[in-house]
């Protein structure tokens, strides 16, 4: 039914929950399935370097230690670690889904998640989008805003949420 998925992964548990429905979906007809992770942009380390002067006089026979120059992290390579790290996470959860499609990828994009998750749902040309909610309360969520509330509002496909387990034992209390 579903030949190409895009599942959403925040890193939570909460989110992660959404590979156990991915698994029950029919694996004849999944051809391709992404995981996706959207981060917000990080920010540079701005760390000054230690002074090339120290203060006091050397005796004669004595050395000097200086302490090792502190590495600056631009932008450019806290963009690089970020998507290295965040990479390495969704590799790990591709080994939940072996064997069950033809092709598993995996993509890091950075900003607002609405808008990257549906820029993503758009170039893969995705037939359902999978993501888990945190089941936050009516109020939080018209106060923060919602991802998955964004994400449908987009009709750019279906969409399939999943509530975390501890809403779904209230419910059945």
């Amino acid at each position: 039914m579903y030949g190409n998925v895009l599942v959403t992964l925040d890193g939570s548990a909460a989110s992660e929950r959404i590979l156990q429905e991915v698994s029950r979906l029919d694996g004849d007809r999944l051809l391709k399935v992404t995981l996706l992770r959207v981060a917000d942009e990080p920010g540079a380390v701005a760390e000054t370097p230690h002074p090339l002067v120290a203060g006091g006089a050397v005796v004669p026979g004595g050395t000097v230690s200086v302490p090792p120059p502190r590495t600056i992290e631009d932008r450019g390579r806290a963009f690089e670690r970020v998507r290295h790290e965040l990479t390495a996470y969704l590799e790990a959860k591709v080994g939940e889904l072996k064997g069950l499609a033809g092709e598993i990828e995996t993509d890091v994009r950075f900003g607002d998640p609405v808008e990257e998750i549906v820029a993503e749902a758009k170039e893969k040309q995705v037939d359902l989008i999978m993501m888990a909610t945190h089941g936050r309360a009516a109020l939080s969520q018209v106060i923060f805003g919602n991802v998955a509330a964004g994400v449908i509002r987009s009709g750019i496909a279906p969409v399939l949420l999943v509530r975390p387990e501890r809403l779904r034992e209230r419910d059945d209390a």
